[in-house]
């Protein structure tokens, strides 16, 4: 098989193609033909070796990919040749409580990702997606599609009605945009130009503020909600925190999902406390909530947003792209098909 591969280090230059034995599926696994990949924010983080010491070379990238089943293993029933499927970003959570090695099941490090030509995985590690899809639209589901439908559908569940705000337009805030538009929310987004802004209101938002037309953008969303919103997604980190508190209402909820601005944020603790807010983290998600974001997306026939799509052969300027956050929408790699 062909894949791309971390050798010797990390960084662009330790990024090479190289040609490694075909797998061989066991008695309960599954061998893919991989179709699609799709690339996060983290995975400029392994990109960069920032991703700490568990997250070592040699390592396949990207956690987020698509393929269709070419074999099964003896003891599989419930999948067959022909089935296209997500890998789960978390391949050792099925269900529930995260386990004690959460860490240790994550593919695109320390696990192997799936920027190859072909993978193995348990037939328990993998959901089939919905058929409207394309390739390139279902490789987006198993970390940036999940942690999207993690911070809305995780108890307390989005209500019909409830104010959602969402900092930020990548790819899990375009894909929270369309979710929690689906369950009937009031959605907010605050986004950075007036570009992405008639963008993501054309995709459904509710309300939009534009930062660079609005620096105080919290003073914006007071006034569009003036009891306080019910539920942020906090997408921005140390920098935004603060006043993704200030905007909340009482006994509101805080999703901390990203940190792109920083790892540490200064709070005003009694903000916190006397409104009795809730700051919750969502780390992607399970299998069991991949399989029903999937059912979600079939039955609103939601597709995610694509920036743009390189070529197999091309994916180091895949990367390139990421980093250089120009696009509106997930960036992915087409690799076989």
């Amino acid at each position: 098989m062909q894949a791309w591969r971390f050798e010797g280090g990390f960084g662009f230059d330790a990024l090479r193609r190289v040609e490694l034995p075909d797998p061989v599926p066991g008695p309960r696994d599954v061998l893919l033909q991989m179709r699609a990949a799709s690339l996060n924010y983290r995975d400029l983080v392994v990109l960069r070796g920032q991703h700490g010491r568990r997250v070592q070379p040699p390592l396949i990238p990207l956690s987020d990919g698509v393929g269709v089943v070419a074999a099964v293993g003896a003891e599989v029933t419930e999948l067959r040749p022909g089935d296209r499927v997500c890998p789960a970003f978390f391949q050792n959570w099925e269900g529930g409580a995260p386990p004690a090695d959460l860490e240790g099941g994550r593919l695109g490090g320390p696990l192997d990702g799936v920027l190859a030509t072909a993978r193995v995985f348990p037939a328990s590690g993998v959901v089939p997606v919905p058929e409207h899809l394309t390739d390139a639209e279902a490789a987006t589901l198993p970390c940036a599609g999940l942690t999207a439908w993690s911070a809305l559908m995780a108890a307390p569940q989005v209500q019909p009605g409830e104010t959602v705000l969402i900092l930020g337009t990548g790819g899990v805030a375009l894909m929270a945009v369309q979710l929690a538009r689906a369950a009937g929310a009031r959605v907010i987004v605050t986004t950075s130009s007036p570009d992405r802004a008639a963008r993501v209101a054309a995709l459904g938002a509710d309300r939009v503020i534009d930062r660079s037309a609005t620096p105080d953008w919290a003073a914006e969303v007071q006034r569009a909600a003036p009891g306080g919103v019910d539920r942020v997604l906090e997408l921005g980190g140390a920098a935004t925190l603060p006043d993704a508190i200030r905007v909340a209402r009482t006994g509101g909820q805080i999703i901390l999902i990203g940190n792109v601005t920083g790892n540490e944020a200064r709070l005003f603790l009694p903000a916190v406390l006397v409104r009795q807010l809730t700051l919750r983290a969502v780390t992607v998600g399970h299998r069991q909530g991949l399989a029903a974001l999937a059912r979600a997306l079939e039955a609103h026939r939601i597709h995610p947003v694509l920036a743009e799509t390189f070529a197999f052969d091309d994916a180091p300027n895949a990367f390139r792209a990421l980093e250089a956050q120009g696009g509106f929408g997930n960036i992915c790699i087409r690799i076989t098909g």
